[in-house]
């Protein structure tokens, strides 16, 4: 099987196939996983026109999202994982690095029959983008009134699009909030993410044209406290990649979530706000929010 690197060149042929894939899941976009391309070095094929992506951890090679379009209930698709999931085992020195990850629920049952194990991976939390846009409520209450905090404190705030003139002060603005993150963590697990999400962030900021994402800044008095960055998913739904505020700044985060969920509202109906990364602080605050859907995706590997 020939691979061929991913790059950004790719991310058109990555879009065609995408489009023909149906789900709410935030993976199935080129924007996630290229972010990570410093972690991973990522690489495409075609089989039997789908097609297959694979990531490559150390010397070994799995796959991040299912071949698109995937229906298993079509056989050339179920040929098309099998063949792809034996590359891997051939290929891997360590064969239980193969696996395709962040399945569908929807499509469990299908793998199943066909010999697959699955796995729970993580649970992404869907919102109806009307409701994040208005706040209504007593189960927004505290959001809201957070909200009118920091817009009585701060009335000249500037929220507007992001542009690559603004990407080295975002670059500073990530490296504050990871030291106050940092300085106040004592779990390694978190703190190994909190550098891992750095080059991520950097990969975003530094090529967010090309990669299609829709890039947002707050300016308090001149400086930029926050950013934020997400992509459309679908013809519906939009998806939140990343999120950065001053810690300091009583009611940023809800101002700056809320605004571009009003800009969104007229053209995407729901939010794809992503997972929590297992970290029990971020599940309470995307439940804060009342999700109308859990979207868990799972890992699926061969029994």
């Amino acid at each position: 099987m020939q691979l061929q690197p991913l790059t950004l060149n790719d991310k058109p042929i990555f879009d065609e196939y995408a489009r023909q894939t149906d789900t709410r899941l935030s993976n199935y976009a080129f924007a996630p996983l290229y972010v990570w391309k410093e972690h991973f070095q990522f690489y495409w094929t075609l089989i039997a026109e789908h097609l297959c992506i694979f990531a490559e951890q150390g010397e070994d090679y799995f796959m991040p999202i299912l071949p698109m379009p995937c229906n298993p209930k079509n056989r050339t698709s179920r040929n098309v994982i099998r063949t792809a999931y034996q590359f891997m085992l051939e290929s891997n020195r360590n064969p239980h690095i193969a696996r395709i990850e962040n399945v569908p629920h929807a499509l469990l049952t299908f793998f199943e029959k066909d010999g697959f194990r699955a796995t729970l991976k993580e649970t992404e939390y869907l919102y109806e983008t009307e409701a994040l846009s208005k706040l209504r409520g007593n189960r927004f209450k505290s959001k809201r009134n957070a909200y009118n905090a920091f817009m009585d404190r701060y009335p000249s705030a500037e929220f507007s699009p992001y542009c690559t003139t603004d990407s080295d002060a975002c670059f500073t603005r990530y490296d504050v909030w990871h030291t106050a993150r940092a300085m106040n963590c004592k779990d390694a697990v978190y703190c190994a993410m909190l550098e891992d999400s750095r080059s991520a962030h950097r990969v975003a900021i530094a090529h967010a044209d090309a990669l299609g994402l829709f890039g947002r800044i707050v300016r308090v008095n001149g400086e930029i406290k926050g950013y934020t960055f997400g992509y459309p998913l679908n013809a519906d739904t939009f998806c939140i990649l990343f999120e950065i505020t001053d810690l300091g700044i009583k009611g940023l985060a809800q101002f700056i979530y809320r605004e571009f969920c009003k800009e969104l509202v007229d053209t995407y109906r729901w939010i794809n706000a992503m997972d929590a990364s297992g970290l029990e602080n971020l599940k309470r605050v995307k439940r804060s929010y009342h999700p109308v859907e859990l979207l868990p995706s799972y890992n699926i590997v061969l029994k």
